[in-house]
């Protein structure tokens, strides 16, 4: 398949779109109480899991083109709104991180630290299609697709759990 249909291929544009309100959302999270912000997060972070999953192998892409759009300011902004919105409950859990450790041991990681993660990982994807250069694309796509299994969508699954124990969670 050639660069062009790799990245204009409907489960890209798919992923890209998901991506696009996922980094739209947070960076407009300040505009939401707790309660709508974990209601909205339940929303859309699995339709973000969904497209990743989706997202078909990438070939012949050249990794000199890979661009970050996302810088550290940027990040800590958005894991600082993410930490005002869920206020005590930026609980740490444990998350399997395939990429920095062996697959038996775990790190503690705040949920307001996986939104940031997340926003990272999309950010960028979503800034390389805001360019129009396929080469670009393609390299972001190929990052997005290949640090789907290790990385974003373990932390993912794990944000997940933890808004739903805040969402659900009986007070007795």
């Amino acid at each position: 398949m050639d660069e062009y249909n790799q990245v204009y291929q409907r489960e890209a544009i798919e992923l890209v779109a998901v991506a696009k309100e996922y980094v739209a959302f947070l960076e407009k999270s300040q505009e939401y109480s707790k309660d709508e912000f974990v209601e909205q997060s339940l929303k859309i972070l699995p339709l973000l899991y969904l497209k990743g999953v989706m997202l078909p192998e990438i070939e012949d892409y050249d990794d000199s083109f890979s661009e970050k759009f996302v810088d550290e300011a940027t990040w800590s902004y958005i894991q600082q709104s993410a930490a005002s919105r869920l206020d005590e409950d930026d609980d740490y859990i444990q998350v399997q991180d395939a990429t920095m450790m062996s697959s038996m041991d775990s790190m503690s990681v705040g949920l307001s630290e996986i939104y940031a993660d997340l926003y990272q990982e999309m950010a960028d994807l979503v800034g390389a299609y805001r360019l129009a250069n396929d080469g670009v694309m393609l390299a972001a796509l190929a990052c997005c697709r290949n640090n789907f299994p290790d990385y974003w969508g373990v932390r993912l699954l794990a944000l997940l759990k933890g808004l739903h124990e805040i969402k659900y969670r009986r007070d007795d």
